[in-house]
């Protein structure tokens, strides 16, 4: 058909699978082999990949500071040192965060408190980017929390200019 191209031109599919390929995958997001998008380092795998010099990759960073308990716990945790009472942290998300329309704040704390124990504070634990202690219900910074806040910084600008 007039369509079709020789074979030596044709992308296989082994090439198409290949990061960094021509042909491949656009939405392959892995650098080529030896090179981390993230950092200039080799850790042998994806970009996404954890190195020795970050203890969480930059694609599992952007996923958690995409919720906003997480940019607000981070930006209050980068400010502190020590361990802080969990209570105090759930106060600051609410204060910062600010009470939705059709909520009480007793509510709102209450749905924050939650989502803090059950997701946002598990996940930036296994991240190691906080120390959370569910039995002393402390949490705390921890040496690669230094690691967001350049992304905390931008992030923060952008909401208080809205």
């Amino acid at each position: 058909m007039g369509s079709e191209q020789p074979q030596e031109s044709r992308s296989s599919d082994n090439d198409r699978r290949q990061p960094g390929s021509p042909g491949g995958d656009p939405d392959d997001r892995r650098a080529p082999e030896g090179e981390d998008v993230a950092d200039g380092t080799n850790d042998g795998g994806p970009s996404g990949a954890r190195s020795a010099e970050s203890p969480v990759s930059i694609n599992e960073l952007f996923e958690l500071l995409s919720q906003p308990g997480n940019r607000y716990a981070l930006a209050y945790l980068a400010r502190t040192e020590g361990a802080v009472p969990y209570d105090d942290l759930v106060e600051y998300v609410v204060d910062t965060g600010g009470t939705p329309d059709g909520l009480s704040t007793a509510d709102f704390r209450n749905q924050v408190a939650t989502r803090l124990v059950h997701s946002n504070l598990p996940k930036l634990d296994d991240a190691g980017l906080i120390d959370y202690d569910k039995s002393d219900r402390t949490v705390r910074p921890t040496d690669a929390t230094e690691v967001a806040v350049p992304y905390l910084e931008l992030a923060m600008d952008q909401f208080s200019a809205e």
